[in-house]
């Protein structure tokens, strides 16, 4: 558990490189750092301390989902991104030396075309309450988030941080709807986990896509 005097409100502003592939969970910030805690330790069989305030009133870290950050110039882009989904195999009977006609016209062994839709914008920022320079430190292990990460997309680097009072931490899933009062959306009903060690449960959370003026 975090001491509450070693602790601040923080906006944190990370720079989107490549497209990012959201996963049907929308990315929050604990369970960003819970991945980059156990990449740092090598060892994802355990929960690792995370240096955020965990609210025990709501059950949840105080740390919200991600929200693309626009700029008057550059805001928000939805495309197609085609990955591919296969790897070029030689058959069975060619491999093993058998003699058999080999196809490069395509067939089972061709590598697949998949289209994700992917989303692009300067940056996304993330608000959380905790020990932030311990937060950063840890995100230098998550050079990637999203869905496809291993291969190239959501790529970040850390952009800006500041101390921010305004509770936009509260932007997350949570137990009750009233806790989403005031933040500017109708809260969504659903069915997540409300932190990595629990089970889903009916919350209310934001909309998938949130985004704010930076």
């Amino acid at each position: 558990m975090v001491s509450s005097e070693t602790t601040q409100p923080f906006r944190l502003m990370l720079r989107l490189h490549t497209p990012l592939i959201l996963p049907r969970v929308v990315p929050r910030l604990d369970t960003l750092l819970q991945e980059a805690a156990c990449r740092q330790h090598l060892d994802w069989s355990q929960l690792h301390t995370l240096p955020l305030v965990f609210d025990d009133a709501r059950g949840g870290y105080r740390a919200s989902q991600l929200i693309f950050g626009v700029t008057p110039h550059h805001g928000l882009v939805a495309q197609e991104i085609g990955l591919t989904s296969g790897v070029s195999r030689l058959p069975f009977a060619s491999a093993s030396g058998m003699k058999s006609k080999l196809r490069i016209d395509g067939g089972p062994q061709a590598p697949k075309l998949t289209r994700h839709p992917a989303l692009l914008s300067p940056f996304v920022v993330f608000y959380g309450e905790g020990q932030l320079e311990a937060c950063l430190r840890l995100l230098s292990h998550t050079p990637h988030i999203g869905l496809e990460h291993a291969r190239g997309q959501g790529a970040i680097s850390i952009e800006a941080f500041q101390e921010d009072d305004r509770q936009r931490w509260r932007q997350r899933p949570w137990r009750q709807a009233a806790e989403h009062h005031g933040m500017g959306y109708n809260a969504i009903p659903d069915q997540l986990r409300m932190h990595a060690t629990g089970n889903d449960e009916p919350v209310y959370r934001p909309p998938r896509l949130l985004k704010e003026v930076v």
